[in-house]
This record gives structure tokens, sequence and C-alpha cells, in this order.
């Protein structure tokens, strides 16, 4: 399907832009049915046994957050713990 596509880096930027994710994907699962745009989006959703991507997109981004904080020797949490500290000292 196109979800690889449409998530491609959905782990930096999956708290954002979601809306035009979620209305692409819904089309093309309407299209994929061969039903009306009026067709309820949960209908389509349970039809197709899928999710908006969005909740996908949070999924990937809360792991990935959590990723870069439990992981002590990586660059990024060094940058996170540094981010922190500049954002604490100016308070």
């Amino acid at each position: 399907m196109v979800v690889p596509i449409l998530l491609y880096g959905a782990d930096v930027w999956g708290v954002y832009n979601i809306k035009e994710v979620d209305k692409l994907h819904l089309r093309f699962c309407k299209y994929i049915l061969g039903v009306k745009k009026q067709t309820p989006n949960a209908a389509v959703y349970g039809e197709l046994g899928r999710f908006p991507l969005s909740t996908l997109c949070k999924e990937r981004a809360i792991k990935f957050w959590y990723k870069i904080v439990t992981n002590t020797q990586s660059p990024f949490y060094e940058a996170y713990v540094d981010q922190c500290n500049y954002v604490i000292s100016t308070c």
C-alpha cells in the first residue's frame, strides 16, 4: 500500500502536517473500495481494517523520542540533554 511512502520520515515530523496525510490516505482507501466521498470515514477504515495514518505517525514519533532519551550513548541523547539544560538555564 502507500503507507511506507506517506510515512517516510514520520519519526521526525510525526506530530506535524498530519491532516494532509490522513486526507490522502482516506481518499485512496475510498478509491480502492469504490465508494463515494460521502461514505463515512469510520465505515471505510472498518471495512479495510485500518486506522488513520495520524495514529501511526504519532506512534512512530513517540517511539523515536523514547529511543533518544533512553540511549545514553547516542549523540542525539547528548543534544537532547544540552537542549534541556539550555531551556532550564534561560527560565
